[in-house]
């Protein structure tokens, strides 16, 4: 684990990094691409009605 006040030494020198933490600590690090995005599951499905598609509750969905 890493103190949130160590993480800049680390960073890339351009880019995105998504950061995990627990108590304080950073538990893991990922560069985020420039193909990639990040956002929640709400953001996702309105950016996809948006877009014209229509999402629908299956009755019994699988996960």
């Amino acid at each position: 684990m890493l103190d949130k006040t160590e993480a800049g030494r680390y960073l890339p020198e351009d880019g995105r990094v998504l950061f995990t933490c627990k108590n304080g600590k950073i538990t893991s690090a990922r560069v985020i691409y420039d193909d990639e995005h990040v956002a929640s599951l709400k953001a996702l499905i309105e950016l996809v009605k948006m877009a014209g598609y229509t999402v629908e509750l299956e009755d019994d969905p699988e996960l």
